[in-house]
């Protein structure tokens, strides 16, 4: 029974696996491209060499990314406002028109869409869908925030790697010509 269910479930995340660089037709998003250009971006930087796992030894081939877009929800849980965390931490180098502008898309969860532009392949998947509390080897991202012109982004992102294993962690970038460069990234929780 174990067999079959394992089987199943491979069979049906397999069929939702998007293929890289895929931008599904007649789907629109709330969520526009610019942000869709930050969250690739990062998925960049954190699975170099186009891996969907850091291990080395890993076969896996695609990843696993959350349909619908998170905040902090430590912060949340103990009353800490996000905004004042980012401003406390990336005092020096951030605008607070890109604070503003993040807590303001952040206060509801948005429909994320294959809108991604990656290399590697990926899965959207609801977060409860095959009834785990959270998808282990699952990323979760927050709406984008940016100044006003368009040349700064704060975007926070929730790693799960397993039971009590995950990462959240609120991520700068800067625009260079017409790419997206990691500033800084401070890691606000640790599982």
């Amino acid at each position: 029974m174990k067999f079959f269910m394992a089987a199943l479930m491979s069979a049906s995340l397999a069929a939702q696996v998007v293929p890289a660089q895929s931008h599904q037709a007649g789907v629109r998003s709330r969520i526009p491209a610019a942000e869709y250009a930050i969250y690739s971006a990062v998925i960049g930087k954190m699975f170099p060499g186009d891996k969907a796992s850091s291990d080395s030894q890993s076969k896996d081939e695609f990843f696993v990314i959350v349909d619908r877009t998170v905040n902090n929800h430590f912060a949340t849980m103990v009353g800490r406002d996000e905004g004042k965390i980012v401003k406390q931490e990336f005092s020096s180098i951030i605008s607070q028109e890109t604070i503003d502008d993040y807590v303001a898309k952040n206060a509801k969860s948005y429909q994320l869409t294959k809108s991604f532009n990656l290399k590697l392949e990926y899965l959207l998947s609801t977060k409860h869908e095959w009834g785990f509390s959270n998808l282990v080897g699952s990323i979760a991202l927050s709406r984008v925030g940016f100044d006003s012109g368009g040349n700064q982004a704060l975007v926070y992102m929730r790693d799960y790697c397993g039971p009590l294993c995950g990462t959240g962690r609120y991520i700068l970038l800067v625009k260079n010509g017409k790419q997206w460069i990691v500033q800084k990234t401070f890691t606000a929780w640790v599982s």
